[in-house]
């Protein structure tokens, strides 16, 4: 059994490094002390398990971590107490409790309750395929979302049909988690996503995400509709920063549908309000639904949310608007 850690206390995972090598049943295939090589690592080549630590499972880029685990049937552990788990639980509020083993216990013990929280799983992810793209399209869906916001994407792209509107989305995540979360819900969905690039043009059943780091992502009509990635500072705090996108559709406002999901801070809001008082169907996740009801109640707070729906609703509310001419 294929076992991957990923702590950034290089003591304690050489101490379960050890302890898993006294059980012929399990074997070590990587130690990572950072989330993005755990990553690629686990995506290249997914374990049956993957040990991870308290502090790692605090990072939001470890939502992302998790939604591949669940793509690929990777079991996940907490390496920790039992009330570090609880503590995971009660704030993450995971679609099924996730179990802990204590790093500092018996190496006997280690494998054995590591071997006991194993559950193994007979379902696939979807496997959708992609119709080609073509034909003109008449909407254009913009997407702001942050903490939480990669299951809020999930579910709302999964709403979404072959021959979608082209949807642009920034999603802040950590710096090189972005191409591997395109792939994700590219698997998880019947529109195509992929990982934004300078002049990407936009198509129907396209979703560009935009690339973590140095750009920002903004819609170019120059040179008919396409993305174009600028570097520059952070803005709102964020680089790729909601508001930048949002604020780059204003001279085709009436065409667009834009929506702000679940998120910590206010990026998106301030563009989302110019969105809506240019002609725009602006939309917000209501509270109810929000892992962190931040960014959906500044902008709401502020006028920028026309309507407020719970996640499942998101999606379908997107589509049924008819506002706009066609491209």
């Amino acid at each position: 059994m294929r076992i991957m850690i990923a702590d950034t206390d290089l003591a304690r995972a050489e101490h379960v490094n050890r302890a898993l090598q006294t059980d012929p049943r399990l074997r070590v295939a990587g130690h990572f002390s950072n989330l993005t090589d755990c990553y690629h690592a686990v995506e290249h080549r997914p374990p049956a398990i993957v040990l991870v630590s308290a502090a790692m499972a605090q990072a939001i880029e470890f939502e992302v971590m998790t939604h591949l685990f669940d793509a690929l049937s990777v079991k996940w552990i907490l390496l920790g107490t039992h009330r570090d788990a609880e503590v995971f639980n009660a704030r993450s509020r995971p679609k099924r409790q996730i179990s802990s083993v204590d790093p500092h216990c018996a190496p006997a013990d280690l494998c054995r309750n590591i071997i006991a929280s194993v559950v193994r799983s007979n379902s696939a992810a979807p496997d959708f395929r992609h119709a080609p793209r073509s034909g003109t399209w008449d909407r254009l869906f913009l997407i702001g979302s942050s903490t939480g916001g990669v299951d809020a994407l999930m579910t709302v792209l999964g709403t979404m049909p072959t021959d979608c509107p082209p949807v642009m989305i920034v999603q802040h995540t950590g710096e090189g988690f972005s191409a591997g979360l395109a792939r994700l819900l590219d698997n998880n969905c019947r529109a195509s996503v992929r990982e934004a690039r300078d002049g990407d043009l936009l198509e129907r059943g396209t979703v560009l995400l935009a690339p973590s780091g140095r750009h920002h992502m903004k819609l170019d009509m120059t040179r008919g509709a396409r993305c174009k990635l600028v570097e520059g500072p952070a803005v709102s705090g964020h680089r790729p920063s909601v508001d930048v996108l949002f604020r780059s559709a204003l001279p085709v406002a009436r065409r667009c549908v834009a929506t702000i999901l679940t998120g910590m801070g206010r990026d998106g809001a301030e563009g989302l309000l110019e969105l809506r008082r240019s002609g725009a169907v602006t939309l917000g996740q209501n509270e109810e639904t929000s892992m962190v009801y931040g960014m959906p109640k500044v902008a709401f707070d502020i006028g920028a949310v026309e309507t407020q729906h719970p996640l499942s609703q998101i999606g379908p509310q997107m589509l049924s608007s008819t506002r706009g001419q066609a491209a």
